[in-house]
């Protein structure tokens, strides 16, 4: 437990991106050795990942999280609503599920995870939620170059159209809130698509 509101800020915030980071690592099969088989290297790292999902504070937590009604969501809303009240907690989050979904789109043939919510263990959960996150956020300061490249990571999961089209809307909105220039990487989301033909 950190005493510091600062500190504490600061563990929760970056911690999911450590995290993130060594999901990277060991997607590539970097640093794995014959003493610690990849399977015990991945349930460590999502076992971490669900103890700073359960014990984060209640500042890294949504304020709001509405799920999504088949019957209600119009073509307008393709994923829930997951907001947050600080950029730490957004950013912490956003993160977190990224992480997850890198590892259960690399889980050994061999690992249970009979532990965890079953919502947890669906990459297209994570996938949602990342979209969602970043979809609705609309403030400036909070958005960095990892964030960016965590809603392209999720994007490209999305299979409906109506999910793609709401994507591409919010990255035409982060071009307008910071400023980025993501064209390029966007034109691959299209081509992964099939969308190449549309303007």
């Amino acid at each position: 437990m950190v005493a510091d509101p600062y500190e504490m800020v600061f563990y929760y915030a970056y911690r999911p991106l450590w995290l993130c980071a060594k999901a990277i690592h060991f997607m590539h099969n970097d640093g794995i050795s014959p003493d610690r088989p990849p399977l015990h290297t991945w349930m460590q790292l999502v076992e971490e990942l669900e103890q700073w999902y359960r014990e984060r504070p209640q500042e890294f937590q949504p304020m709001l999280e509405l799920e999504m009604d088949d019957r209600l969501a119009g073509p307008e809303r393709s994923f829930p609503v997951v907001l947050f009240a600080n950029g730490a907690g957004l950013f912490g989050n956003q993160l977190y599920h990224t992480a997850m979904l890198l590892l259960l789109h690399n889980k050994p043939r061999t690992a249970r995870i009979t532990d965890f919510q079953s919502a947890a263990v669906s990459p297209l959960w994570h996938a949602q939620r990342v979209c969602s996150i970043a979809l609705h956020n609309d403030r400036r300061e909070c958005w960095d170059p990892c964030l960016l490249a965590s809603f392209f990571v999720a994007a490209r999961r999305m299979t409906h159209e109506s999910q793609q089209q709401e994507v591409l809307r919010g990255f035409d909105r982060i071009r307008t809130v910071t400023g980025w220039n993501a064209h390029d990487s966007v034109q691959g989301l299209r081509a992964e698509w099939g969308l190449l033909d549309e303007t």
